[in-house]
């Protein structure tokens, strides 16, 4: 990993931009995190350019120097959970059936979830996939925090659709946002079913291999865990996350893959690898409504399986941020006639900044196009 300020393809005015995103990782952050809280570290891609144009992917590890895990060259490279960046891999995915004809986005879900018998019969796999079908979700339960923070093994596909009734009826009005983790463990489900073979094999298939992710693997077990970025997590009280955690607890599965990796993903949806009506409506976002205070959106807005700023000041972009124990990751892209994309991968547990540091990436490389 080298230090000059040169990215291929032209400067970058790369120390201008570490400098920042160095000031903005020393920020004092409003997570919370066990006492003395260490000083964190973020792994950050990034690429611009476009087809057989696009530059190189650059990753940063700041700070510079050796740090916790360590020496930066070697952070570089290493894994981490995309928590629910994942779920912008399974939407895309679900697009990559649908444009062979295989899944039908405004046809009805029911038709490959049988789970969902007695809710509307008019919900569609579009509107799950935008969290608009009326599911229920475990993100704010008790019950499901203190089996995390107690180590125990995951539930159940089957039992986190009991516990959250999808069965019989709960959840919020169709057609609202309302973000939904359980959605997108029946758009697994989905996609075993439309596509005929399991979901690791899925994604190999249809993402990690055409958009060349070499890192990328869904994980499954716990053992799968080691060696991978984390940060220290309040769920365990200090223990290391990737001996307390288990990845099952992402009910819809969970990939890992290299920082680098994330802004491939993200900056290969393009209409080489998506056919341009199916991109564009990914990309169509409805406003979720309601504040984000501390975050960096001015209209936040959700397409399918994607977080899309639409207010044309500040954007647009679009990606996803994940959330889970140990480890922030967040990847976005940025249109024009040089894209911009970049993955930050940020230890410990702050969306906000995860963000904040990814837009500055976008604004700063956007201004010089």
């Amino acid at each position: 990993m080298g230090e000059d300020n040169k990215m291929a393809g032209g400067d970058i005015g790369l120390d201008l931009l570490t400098a920042a995103l160095t000031g903005l990782l020393a920020e004092e952050s409003t997570s919370p995190a066990p006492a003395p809280a260490p000083a964190r570290i973020a792994i950050i891609a990034i690429t611009r350019g476009r087809g057989t144009d696009a530059e190189p992917v650059r990753t940063l590890v700041l700070p510079r120097k050796a740090v916790r895990g360590g020496a930066a060259a070697d952070l570089a490279d290493r894994r981490a959970l995309v928590y629910s960046l994942t779920k912008t891999i399974l939407a895309a995915t679900v697009l990559r059936l649908a444009a062979r004809g295989v899944v039908e986005l405004d046809g009805p879900a029911e038709r490959w979830l049988p789970e969902l018998a007695g809710r509307p019969a008019s919900i569609t796999v579009a509107q799950i996939l935008t969290h608009r079908a009326g599911l229920p979700d475990y993100g704010g339960r008790a019950d499901y925090h203190a089996a995390v923070a107690a180590g125990a093994e995951p539930w159940s596909g089957d039992e986190y659709l009991a516990r959250c009734g999808v069965a019989a009826g709960e959840g919020p009005p169709v057609g609202s946002f309302a973000y939904s983790n359980i959605g997108y463990l029946l758009i697994g489900r989905l996609l075993e079913r439309a596509g005929g073979a399991p979901l690791a094999e899925l994604l190999g298939r249809e993402i990690f291999g055409p958009l060349g992710l070499t890192s990328a693997a869904l994980l499954r077990d716990r053992a799968d865990l080691g060696g991978l970025f984390f940060g220290p997590s309040p769920a365990f009280g200090g223990a290391p996350v990737a001996e307390a955690y288990h990845p099952g607890w992402v009910s819809h599965g969970v990939v890992a893959m290299t920082a680098a990796d994330a802004c491939r993903f993200i900056h290969g949806l393009t209409e080489a690898y998506l056919p341009g009506a199916l991109l564009r409506r990914m990309r169509d976002g409805l406003p979720v409504g309601g504040p984000m205070g501390g975050r960096p959106w001015v209209e936040p807005s959700y397409g399918l399986g994607m977080m899309v700023e639409l207010d044309p000041a500040a954007g647009p972009y679009w990606g996803h941020t994940g959330g889970g124990p140990g480890v922030t990751p967040a990847a976005y892209h940025t249109p024009g006639p040089v894209p911009v994309s970049v993955a930050v991968f940020l230890d410990g547990e702050d969306g906000n900044l995860a963000e904040w540091m990814a837009v500055e990436v976008l604004h700063r490389l956007r201004r010089r196009r």
